[in-house]
């Protein structure tokens, strides 16, 4: 497989609906600006993280990330992960894509739990395995079927592939769950990767469970500063496992792709990360009025819509009950200058055809949403069969 030969759906549509008047699909949080993190680090009393973004040098920063930034994300974790268990990325897409090429190899055989970001998939086709899909359901609140899991084992299976909390559908996968999936690896001797990005955006912190990486030496975990916190634009990503034999692959393919990072990038995301507790509370925040303004429109609409709530995340799987298929509503959403991801951007099973990707994390939403209801009201009687 070459690198281009699928080129990644998503991105192409953004590529075509750059000036979009309403990111109903918008995925991350709301985006932080660099004159509000530097207020907010001035009263965290960070000043010296001010003076160096300030007065740093433009040289070479330490390759695999500098270490007083991975021992910053290493407190995102449990004991078993330090900054020697850190391995840091130009973004997460990155991490993603290299640690499938440090890992796998021509023959290898991968599960990836599906519908999913579509990076996952690629990923490990471009390092030349075997992919089976499982699918989700929503008749099981989009949980994983870990029987499902262990029918899909082959001889040569090396890594079971996901994202929790998922994307689309923002459900957060139970304790129990992963557990499970973790007994599974052990007794088939398997790596885990999770994509773990929307991370700490759970709506009831108290259901946040540890991460894959904490509770197994043999899973890796993917994070971002562009999902819970706002700020893709630091452009750092990182891979976190206790395995230091898979973390020096993990490092030794990053090393090959990119030499380091912006100094600038990784001292700016030191300061979002001390400021973690305001900064996700705030766009926790955000998240839940726009939820309750989602709530309130579904039930009312309940003929043409419906959902599993998500449980984390800016996301979810949205149902449409109407005449004609997810995709060309999305394409139809499309020409009135509304952007929602239809299932065809998750290449979803046929069973997930009638189902549509909205965002609910930025400040926008109320006004997409009211630019969704407009479209619909016009639309209704016809979709229902009402004179």
């Amino acid at each position: 497989m070459h690198l281009l030969d699928n080129p990644i759906r998503s991105e192409e549509l953004l590529e075509q609906t750059f000036d979009i008047e309403h990111r109903f699909y918008a995925s991350s949080s709301e985006p932080l600006k660099h004159s509000e993190l530097i207020e907010w680090a001035r009263e965290n009393g960070d000043e010296e993280l001010i003076e160096q973004f300030n007065n740093h040098a433009l040289g070479y920063a330490e390759n695999g990330g500098s270490q007083d930034l991975r021992a910053e994300i290493a407190n995102l974790y449990g004991a078993e992960i330090q900054a020697e268990n850190i391995v840091v990325f130009p973004g997460a897409q990155t991490g993603m894509t290299l640690s499938a090429q440090a890992l796998l190899h021509e023959g290898d055989h991968v599960i990836i739990v599906t519908p999913s970001y579509q990076s996952l998939e690629e990923g490990a086709k471009l390092a030349g395995a075997e992919v089976t899909r499982v699918a989700l359901s929503p008749d099981n609140k989009w949980q994983i079927d870990i029987k499902a899991i262990e029918a899909a084992i082959k001889p040569n299976t090396k890594q079971i592939l996901f994202n929790d909390p998922h994307n689309p559908s923002g459900s957060l996968m139970t304790l129990e769950i992963k557990k499970g999936l973790i007994a599974l690896a052990k007794q088939y001797g398997l790596r885990i990767f999770s994509d773990e990005v929307y991370r700490l955006l759970e709506f009831d912190s108290e259901k946040r469970s540890p991460s894959f990486a904490d509770l197994y030496d043999q899973a890796l975990a993917l994070g971002t500063m562009a999902k819970p916190f706002g700020a893709g634009g630091v452009c750092i990503g990182w891979v976190a496992c206790q395995d230091l034999a898979l973390y020096n692959k993990v490092r030794r393919a990053q090393h090959i792709y990119s030499v380091c990072f912006s100094r600038a990038g990784e001292i700016q995301a030191m300061m979002v990360l001390r400021l973690k507790e305001k900064i996700i509370g705030r766009n926790l925040e955000i998240i839940q009025e726009n939820l309750t303004l989602l709530d309130q429109y579904f039930e009312e609409n309940a003929e043409l819509f419906e959902w599993v709530r998500p449980q984390a995340s800016g996301t979810a799987f949205v149902k449409f009950n109407g005449p004609i298929d997810a995709d060309e509503l999305a394409a139809q959403l499309l020409e009135t200058g509304i952007l929602v991801f239809g299932p065809s951007i998750f290449d979803c099973e046929e069973n997930l055809k009638q189902y549509f990707r909205i965002g609910f994390s930025r400040r926008t939403m109320p006004a997409a949403l009211e630019a969704f209801k407009k479209f619909v009201d016009e639309r209704k009687n016809n979709w229902l069969g009402i004179a």
